[in-house]
């Protein structure tokens, strides 16, 4: 009888140094979830961003490949630039046959500013061709026609045109790293596109405009 009065009675509480010591664990256990769910959070958005970076280096691809005239190709470096980076202000080069000037093949903000050839001496478009690497202003130019990044359309080592981007939107300050990646591609599909317009099966190239 002793036995059962002992087994139906109450649980004594907790010392209060025990429930001290669980409110601790408790409040630990607490901060580690919330930072396991941050970093979860911050990896999702990261994969996110990938996502999306290659969802427009898959679409700036395509549009390119589908390019076969300058007229064409001028309109695909305009949607690019423009949707893709965030500029308004740009100019599309081809380098000459004899590799002494940069001559205007299309461009948007900048039409009646700069001039439609640009012999090769000194400055950003002149060390693009020469050295057959994308250029970018390191501090940001203050003149509106100092571009501030220059890419080289390339066929392998072969630079055959140069892009110079001049303004970018106002809601954007500055490139980020994704627009690095899609200066590459620029660099590398920007240039073949260039190339299949010049000569789309190997023969004559194509008549500019056609």
């Amino acid at each position: 009888m002793q036995r059962d009065e002992q087994r139906d009675a109450p649980a004594m509480p907790e010392h209060p140094e025990h429930l001290t010591r669980r409110v601790r664990e408790l409040q630990q256990e607490n901060e580690a979830l919330h930072t396991r769910v941050h970093r979860l959070s911050s990896e999702r958005q990261r994969l996110e961003t990938r996502m999306s970076d290659l969802a427009r280096l898959y679409t700036a691809s395509t549009r390119l490949r589908e390019s076969r005239t300058d007229s064409e190709l001028v309109a695909t470096f305009e949607e690019i630039l423009k949707d893709l980076l965030g500029s308004e202000s740009f100019a599309v080069f081809e380098l000459e046959p004899d590799a002494s000037a940069l001559s205007w093949l299309g461009g948007m903000g900048v039409d009646s500013t700069l001039p439609r050839r640009i012999p090769l001496g000194e400055g950003p478009l002149s060390f693009v061709v020469q050295e057959g690497r994308i250029w970018v202003s390191e501090p940001l130019p203050t003149e509106n026609l100092a571009p501030r990044a220059c890419i080289p359309l390339r066929l392998g080592s072969q630079v055959l045109g140069v892009i110079a981007i001049f303004q970018l939107l106002p809601h954007k300050p500055s490139f980020e790293a994704a627009d690095h990646v899609l200066f590459e591609l620029l660099e590398t599909q920007g240039g073949m596109a260039l190339h299949c317009a010049r000569c789309p099966t190997g023969g004559e190239p194509l008549t500019r405009g056609s």
